[in-house]
């Protein structure tokens, strides 16, 4: 088989793509990675590799079916390319749904979307059944190989690390950190610019439920609230007209638990260092605590990861899913400490390869992520068992070796 797949998109993307090209090559397949900042290039490599009948589309978030300028028409929404050939495109959507209505306008025929959360699965099949969007596989967790992770070059998919490669958990830099970037929720309040009262109220309203209740997704919320707004007028065709424009209340929620998780490490005497941008701007009572390494990429987490002990995660509202952060954690031998999701609690146990916190009780000192890291702090030992634990776990089932054998199947179906 001959898979397409994209870099010099999104960059987290790209190292996605890059991984999966490596485990996909090792299994024989042809690959070859189309470079959407040289599109003239690309398109002629691309037209002597496709041979129809055996080549697929695999991308991230709908790279090679918009904005390119030779593989789309219409602004680059029209994927004119992929409706010509008919190459089947697997796409995985690694955001909500909500965010991508637009896309769905002009879906290929052979068009298959690949969620990484049964919600998202769920979203899809009420607002828009007609796309098939039925399949679902999780985000993989890579093992730092350096001078190797996040590359696709000749020979690299025969490069693999094991358990001897990790640094040695006594001897690890940093005692917990974090990797992702943060946002003031009261920045995402622009959008909100312009409305009269009863709207921003209305938004406000489902921000502030969705504090209270974070075990809740966005969607559940607003549709209950909208419906007991408008009832019978709130159709379907309705509702998704609504939720598309409530993105920045997913973002806002996102970053308004990721900044509480951050500073309650801090605030409870804690030495947290973080990779991202945006926490000179985080309120905490001791900033002193806050170790801020700025924006990096991808590799540069997976060093950080592969040098501490605990490596906190915060779900970004996804309520059954998985996410690369836990994976990636454990694969790098540290222990992960989370809030919790469906996916995760199948996946894992709590206490034997991964620590659980819960947002309801984030602040409490005793119960909450505060008091779950101080009990890890105090007990070292116990701490290393857990990470141990979650390597192995992680290395048998979550790699992105593991996904991509899922995908293959899936790659192979649409084929047929």
């Amino acid at each position: 088989m001959k898979i397409v797949l994209f870099k010099n998109t999104i960059e987290s993307q790209e190292f996605f793509s890059f991984e999966l090209a490596k485990c996909f090559k090792a299994m024989g397949h042809e690959i070859f990675i189309y470079d959407c900042a040289d599109p003239i290039t690309s398109k002629k490599i691309l037209d002597k590799f496709v041979e129809i009948g055996n080549t697929v589309f695999l991308s991230f978030n709908f790279n090679g079916m918009i904005n390119d300028p030779l593989l789309c028409e219409k602004n680059g929404k029209d994927p004119v390319y992929l409706k010509k050939t008919g190459i089947p495109i697997i796409n995985i959507v690694v955001d909500h749904p909500y965010y991508y209505h637009r896309e769905f306008v002009n879906i290929p025929e052979k068009y298959i979307q690949i969620s990484i959360d049964e919600n998202h699965r769920d979203y899809m099949r009420r607002f828009f059944p007609e796309i098939n969007a039925e399949n679902i596989v999780y985000l993989g967790g890579t093992q730092l190989i350096p001078y190797v992770s996040g590359t696709f070059e000749p020979g690299s998919e025969k490069v693999t690390a094991g358990k001897n490669d990790l640094i040695p958990f006594f001897d690890r830099k940093n005692d917990i950190i974090f990797c992702g970037n943060y946002m003031k929720p009261e920045y995402f309040e622009k959008y909100l610019k312009g409305c009269d009262k009863t709207v921003i109220d209305f938004y406000h309203g489902i921000l502030a439920a969705l504090k209270k209740e974070p075990h809740r997704t966005l969607e559940d919320v607003a549709i209950e609230r909208i419906v007991g707004e408008f009832g019978d007028d709130a159709n379907d065709a309705y509702l998704r007209d609504c939720l598309e424009n409530m993105i920045f209340l997913d973002l806002q929620i996102r970053h308004f638990f990721r900044g509480m998780a951050v500073s309650a490490i801090a605030d409870a005497g804690y030495k947290i260092t973080v990779y991202g941008a945006g926490y000179d701007e985080l309120p905490c009572s001791h900033p002193e605590n806050i170790i801020n390494m700025g924006n990096v990429d991808s590799v540069t987490c997976l060093k950080a990861i592969a040098n501490a002990r605990v490596s906190l995660n915060i779900m970004p509202w996804f309520k059954k899913g998985g996410h690369d952060r836990v994976y990636n954690t454990c694969l790098n031998g540290a222990l992960c400490l989370s809030d919790t999701s469906e996916a995760l609690l199948r996946q894992f146990t709590d206490g034997k390869d991964i620590v659980f916190y819960g947002l309801e009780n984030l602040r409490d000192f005793k119960d909450g992520i505060a008091g779950k890291y101080a009990y890890l702090f105090d007990n070292i030992n116990e701490m290393k068992d857990i990470a141990e634990a979650g390597y192995e776990n992680a290395l048998k089932n979550h790699t992105w070796s593991s996904r991509a054998v899922e995908l293959e199947c899936i790659m192979k179906k649409a084929l047929v």
